[in-house]
């Protein structure tokens, strides 16, 4: 069985810190905006103070390291065995979602988070709040970025069924919010989608850009799951949203968070049939990045990670990988685009 230090010594651009987390290994001088973080209080979850000390994070999203395959989008090998049929599948799947969730709120503090940026050469983190139906997460987010303004910049979350949203969302650009982040799916809009295109529009006459996760895991074959589950890995897939765009105005900025995952090619068709569409590259590959430049240009990609979920450091080492022969496209790709979309 491989272990991390071997893996890392086949890997450009990573290595392991003292804690074995993996790092960046690169020499020369980085700035860099992470497009997508969160932190340990902007989570639909209990509220962990950000300025706890001590809480270990252990990237419960990462794959194990034999089935690990920084090859493809989400650094999943596909297995076989891999199966996932009937009612205790999706009682699993959910489970480990809320797993996940509990070590980001766990883990997302201050001290792991400057520690990842100083060992990541990370400038600033954009925070991303996730707010629900019950909980609207978007203060924390600003009082993040109100405590450390060299460090964050907000977003904020609005849920589209809240009857305040206009209202809410004006507030939260005066207070400093740069933007609008939502995760959802078709399941939970009931493929109702007018509330989510109203919110669209609201952000579009403030003028926030918003970013979406979009995208279904690349390991799991239909055949392989019942239809129920299969229904639910499929409820965030990027069709659904890349074909609201045709109801918004065509200067919408529309940001497809992860670049869709194993969807990154129809992410490509959009952005170009969409010109102020962007997209952000947590979890992409090396191969799947240098596709999106080669189709769509440098320009509207942004660098993610996807911290506390993951490691800022391994989505940053595919960006450097595909960035290898084009200094350009890098400093635009970890900086420039963010600066210019977010005016910062």
């Amino acid at each position: 069985m491989i272990t991390k230090q071997e893996f890392v010594k086949k890997e450009k651009y990573l290595k392991l810190n003292k804690l074995g987390d993996f790092i960046i290994d690169y020499d020369g001088d980085l700035n860099i905006i992470d497009f997508h973080t969160h932190m340990s209080n902007v989570l639909p979850l209990k509220v962990v103070d950000p300025r706890a000390k001590g809480n270990i994070l252990k990237y419960k999203t990462l794959p194990n390291i034999s089935n690990m395959d920084l090859s493809v989008p989400y650094w999943t090998k596909h297995t076989i065995d891999n199966k996932k049929k009937g009612l205790l599948s999706v009682l699993k799947f959910s489970s480990e979602g809320y797993t996940i969730f509990k070590d980001m709120t766990n883990g997302g503090t201050y001290e792991n988070c400057f520690k990842s940026q100083e060992e990541n050469k990370i400038n600033r983190n954009i925070v991303l709040p996730i707010s629900s139906k019950k909980y609207d997460r978007s203060l924390e987010s600003l009082k993040i970025a109100k405590d450390y303004p060299d460090k964050f910049t907000a977003f904020c979350s609005v849920h589209p069924n809240d009857s305040e949203i206009k209202e809410k969302l004006v507030k939260y650009k005066t207070l400093g919010a740069k933007g609008y982040k939502l995760k959802i799916t078709d399941l939970e809009l009931k493929n109702n989608f007018t509330p989510l295109i109203e919110a669209f529009k609201i952000c579009y006459e403030i003028g926030f850009p918003v970013l979406l996760h979009t995208g279904s895991l690349t390991h799991i074959d239909k055949k392989d799951t019942s239809k129920l589950m299969w229904k639910l890995l499929q409820s965030t897939r990027v069709e659904i949203f890349g074909e609201l765009l045709n109801k918004l105005p065509k200067d919408f900025k529309f940001i497809f968070g992860h670049s869709g995952i194993g969807e990154y090619k129809l992410v490509a068709k959009y952005l170009k049939q969409y010109p102020a569409t962007y997209t952000e590259l947590s979890c992409q590959s090396t191969n799947s990045i240098q596709y999106l430049i080669n189709e769509v240009g440098y320009e509207r990609l942004l660098f993610g990670s996807d911290w506390p979920a993951l490691p800022q450091s391994i989505t940053l080492s595919r960006v450097l990988s595909a960035t290898e022969d084009n200094q350009q496209a890098r400093e635009y790709i970890l900086m420039k685009n963010a600066e210019k979309l977010l005016n910062i």
